[in-house]
Order: C-alpha cells, then structure tokens, then sequence
C-alpha cells in the first residue's frame, strides 16, 4: 500500500499542475503581452511570448504523458502486478521504485533501452574535429584562416 499511496500523491500533484498550465494557456496572447492589440506588432516583437506559450504546450504534453504512466501503474497495482518488469517479467528493484514510483523496467532492461537513439545521419559524414585533425585551413575573404 506504500507504493500506491505513493502514486495517488503523485497522480494528484500532476493533475493540479496540468490545471494550473490548461488555465495559464486559456488566457489569450494578447493578455500576456499587455497589447491591445496584435495587429500593430511586428510578428518579431511577440516572438518571446509566443516561444512561451508553445513551451507551455510541450510542458502540458509532457505532464499528460506522466499522468497516464501513473494511471498504468495504478491499474498495475489494483492488478498485482505493480513492481515487476514488462520485458524481463523480474522484480523491480525496491530502490528504483522508490525513486521512481511509476517506472516499468528494472534497471537492466532500462538500460539496454537507454541506448537506443539513433544519431542523425550528418555526424557520420562530417566530425567537428575533422578539419583540425587532418590539417585542413580554410579560406576567410581570400585569406588563411590560421595564417601567421
């Protein structure tokens, strides 16, 4: 029951910040800003509060995705089986669960997963210490870059 308390206190904690960013986001841009209105401004001039209001939005994705984890862990829970690995079927360790209540993968299984981004493809072709490692220069305005 340690774990499921635990998890309501988390579940509520994510619910009020959601409510707290959904009520941020419903008030217009224009508020924010302190404008009248938008019309006059130069689109550059509400860059920042624009940048703002989309961070929010990634922010507010991001605490749905967290609530719905902790949802699964809750119907784990009423299930019995709440503390055991999706991939290798062991226990969880109790020391992960207590740092992360509403995890799915032991720490093994959670590492083989880590490694799994794939780099974009522009660092196989170009490395940033090539130029220097093959002694390469190049040229500003005509000139050596590195010329003495």
């Amino acid at each position: 029951m340690y774990y499921y308390d635990k998890l309501q206190a988390k579940k509520q904690e994510i619910e009020r910040l959601i409510q707290e960013k959904q009520g941020d986001l419903m008030s217009p841009l224009v508020e924010s800003t302190g404008e009248l209105s938008l019309y006059d401004q130069h689109p550059a001039d509400i860059a920042s509060e624009v940048y703002e209001r989309e961070k929010d939005y990634g922010m507010l994705e991001l605490l749905e995705l967290e609530l719905e984890k902790v949802n699964d862990a809750l119907d784990k829970c009423a299930k019995g089986q709440y503390g055991m690995c999706e991939i290798c079927g062991r226990n969880i360790e109790p020391a992960r669960l207590e740092r992360v209540v509403n995890t799915t993968l032991c720490s093994n299984c959670a590492r083989g997963i880590k490694d799994k981004f794939t780099r974009p493809a522009e660092e196989d072709i170009t490395s940033p210490g090539d130029m220097a490692d093959m002694g390469e220069t190049f040229q500003v305005g005509g000139y050596e870059f590195y010329e003495e």
